[in-house]
């Protein structure tokens, strides 16, 4: 389980069962985000015909919507942050072919499973102020497994030109030479817990190096594909919430994920 550390009453009423403090999942700032050019949920440059022909359900309305409403003025965030320059080149140029698609629950929780227990990390996807554990409770992430929004990268696959095997798409780049075992999960999910942002999506990212970090978070904040495939999921997401008529009032979380014109998520 999970509380803040200004909580001392639920602490202490944590460790009166048994529980030890074991790790700690960094958050960032709320205000901080709200900042950033365009990440602000009341900053928007949709016209009112955009609203009202999106609330419609036209295609080409709610796709303009995604493409201006959260990414005109809303940059990736490395880029609203003015940190690409410090990610490294070797992140940069990492084919996309080491990135593979995780298809279903089971092969997920066995993914982070070996991760745990080879490479000691926590064996969960970080979340909003929680860990994000796959189970039926999470139809989140069932719909971005759907999506193709789940991914895994395997550094081992990455070898120099010299000494890839024949059909490797890995390692075609003479300058890339990794096979060092590196390993990394990347999940965009949307939690409608935020409210104060634009976008409500969140990127989550396992990792078992700072480098294997720097993989995964270039190729979240860059991947044409990876944008699409949020574009998709998200009209499906606003289309179910005009049907049903529901909003989300709650507010508050870490760090979101949205959408750049070029359908590059940040």
């Amino acid at each position: 389980t999970c509380t803040i550390q200004s909580n001392k009453g639920m602490q202490r009423a944590l460790q009166k069962v048994g529980f030890v403090p074991c790790n700690i999942i960094p958050t960032l700032s709320f205000a901080k985000l709200k900042e950033l050019p365009g990440w602000a949920a009341d900053d928007s440059n949709a016209t009112d015909n955009d609203k009202r022909n999106d609330v419609n359900g036209t295609d080409e309305a709610s796709e303009k919507r995604t493409t201006t409403m959260t990414a005109t003025d809303a940059q990736p965030l490395l880029t609203a942050l003015d940190l690409n320059h410090k990610v490294s080149q070797r992140a940069k140029i990492t084919p996309t072919s080491c990135w593979r698609v995780v298809s279903s629950e089971p092969e997920l929780l066995s993914l982070l499973s070996d991760l745990k227990a080879n490479f000691g990390t926590c064996g969960y996807l970080p979340g909003l102020y929680e860990y994000i554990v796959p189970g039926t409770n999470r139809l989140d992430l069932k719909k971005s497994i759907e999506h193709g929004l789940v991914l895994a990268f395997d550094g081992s696959s990455v070898v120099s030109a010299s000494t890839k095997q024949e059909g490797s798409d890995c390692g075609n780049d003479e300058s890339y030479n990794d096979g060092n075992g590196e390993r990394a999960i990347l999940a965009f999910t949307i939690d409608k817990r935020i409210s104060s942002l634009k976008s409500r999506w969140v990127c989550s990212i396992v990792a078992t190096s700072h480098s294997a970090f720097e993989t995964a978070l270039w190729y979240a904040c860059h991947s044409s594909e990876v944008g699409r495939r949020m574009v998709r999921l998200q009209r499906i997401e606003d289309r179910d919430c005009t049907v049903m008529g529901g909003s989300d009032d709650d507010d508050d979380a870490t760090a979101s994920s949205g959408v750049d014109e070029n359908g590059n998520s940040d």
